[in-house]
């Protein structure tokens, strides 16, 4: 006799986690490097959070743990015979909205406020997030390319070409407004008054 499917409903960080489990088995450790190294880029993965996940998703049998040394816990998606029967991972893709991109940026409230700091200051963030912006553009093209070659991974692709185009936008929105930022910082245009 076939059970009916019960619906699941976790945090976003648990579904990341099963749907990464569905790619293939893993360790927790391997686990966490590669959610820090693939979605990470777009939706912020910790260790901990990893680990948390891993543990309710097994207590509510949507994964199972096979022995192994501490850290290095092989864990797999359950067996669908196993009762009752979950679709988490699917329903969730399928049914649930996508919620509106919400960030918090400390780098752009730190160039809102950017009247109240040094010139020297204003350049060292302007130049280190230049930086981290070309360094994420150069080795989310690697993943891209490496995978362009491989049909089955079109999806995790695409999103590595996201990423190469929203680090370029960033890198070209730095090179648009950094002459017209350190113009401003270097009239010292805070208006009189505004200084408490």
């Amino acid at each position: 006799m076939r059970l009916p499917a019960v619906r699941v409903t976790l945090p976003q960080t648990a579904y990341v986690v099963l749907g990464l489990m569905s790619v293939r088995p893993r360790a927790g450790h391997e686990l966490a490097g590669y959610a820090q190294g693939s979605l990470g880029n777009f939706s912020p993965v910790t260790r901990s959070h990893v680990y948390s996940e891993l543990d309710r998703l097994c207590r509510l049998g949507l994964l199972e743990a096979h022995g192994g040394a501490p850290g290095a816990v092989p864990y797999q998606i359950a067996c669908t015979r196993s009762p009752p029967r979950v679709r988490a991972s699917q329903d969730w893709l399928e049914e649930s909205p996508v919620d509106p991109e919400r960030q918090r940026d400390p780098f752009l409230v730190r160039v809102f406020f950017a009247d109240r700091m040094s010139s020297a200051r204003l350049v060292a963030i302007l130049d280190a997030y230049e930086t981290e912006a070309r360094a994420r553009r150069d080795r989310l093209g690697e993943v891209a390319h490496r995978l362009a070659d491989r049909p089955h991974a079109t999806f995790r692709r695409a999103t590595a070409m996201f990423g190469v185009r929203r680090e370029q936008a960033k890198l070209d929105w730095i090179a648009d407004v950094r002459p017209l930022l350190l113009a401003a910082a270097g009239s010292g245009s805070v208006r009189e008054g505004e200084e408490c």
